[in-house]
């Protein structure tokens, strides 16, 4: 648990100047370890929202239903990443969390949260950009939803899902295993998954993927970087304004 943990407060500390003292505080907040199985359930919607989670291996989804059996996948977490960081403000959980893998999460009231951020400045800081990179990831979807066709939304996804599992540790030397379904797939990109498996097909006969069942590996980065129209500038790595830590007294 402390390694991943020790990740996220790195994490956390791109966003604002964390001092030893800072961290100190943060690993003696009250983790507890907590599992879940493939396809359960973290969060559902109209739970109230009182605790954090960190990932601390494997892979979560946000999920949105329209109310007429049909679901959007708006969200992916990986190990590393956060959940129910919005509570810290809003009560009421709006959408469902499950587990894409077996999931193990370490939680932690929102409350002990609170009063850390409170005596903290500069945690609260870091939670506060931590949150607002969440957001641009999430503008990023609606984008790549609202105004890319098939080929250039598929391509666009498996590109942030590389990079983000680059940033968390999560690479191995042959490729990537991507832990959802090509309906899945089709839930967090707007399309069936017919038409997923079809935008795969020309991938990987452009010479761009390689695959086999989930398996992927990128045979050309570049290549698909720009058939996506992908920048990482959205991820936010290293680009936050920090708030200078105060003068020692």
């Amino acid at each position: 648990m402390d390694t991943t943990l020790a990740r996220f407060f790195d994490t956390l500390a791109t966003g604002a100047s964390l001092d030893e003292d800072d961290r100190n505080h943060l690993f003696q907040l009250p983790f507890a370890r907590k599992t879940y199985p493939a396809a359960g359930y973290l969060m559902r919607q109209g739970d109230r929202g009182d605790a954090l989670s960190i990932v601390l291996d494997g892979y979560c989804y946000g999920q949105k239903d329209d109310g007429e059996g049909k679901s959007q996948i708006v969200s992916l977490a990986i190990t590393g990443d956060s959940i129910g960081l919005e509570h810290l403000y809003l009560r009421a959980v709006d959408h469902d969390t499950r587990a894409l893998t077996g999931v193990v999460v370490a939680t932690v009231p929102l409350a002990a949260v609170r009063q850390i951020a409170a005596r903290r400045p500069a945690i609260a800081q870091a939670l506060g950009v931590h949150q607002a990179i969440r957001h641009a990831i999430t503008r990023e979807w609606m984008v790549n939803i609202g105004a890319r066709d098939g080929l250039r939304r598929v391509a666009h996804f498996l590109c942030e899902f590389a990079v983000r599992s680059d940033a968390a540790g999560r690479t191995p030397e042959d490729g990537y295993e991507l832990p959802m379904s090509q309906e899945q797939i089709g839930q967090a990109t707007g399309l069936t998954a017919v038409h997923v498996n079809r935008m795969l097909k020309t991938l990987h006969t452009a010479g761009l993927v390689e695959r086999s069942w989930r398996h992927v590996r990128f045979a050309d980065w570049h290549g698909l970087r720009d058939i996506a129209g992908f920048s990482t500038d959205y991820l936010h790595a290293g680009q936050q304004v920090r708030i200078p830590a105060p003068p020692a007294p």
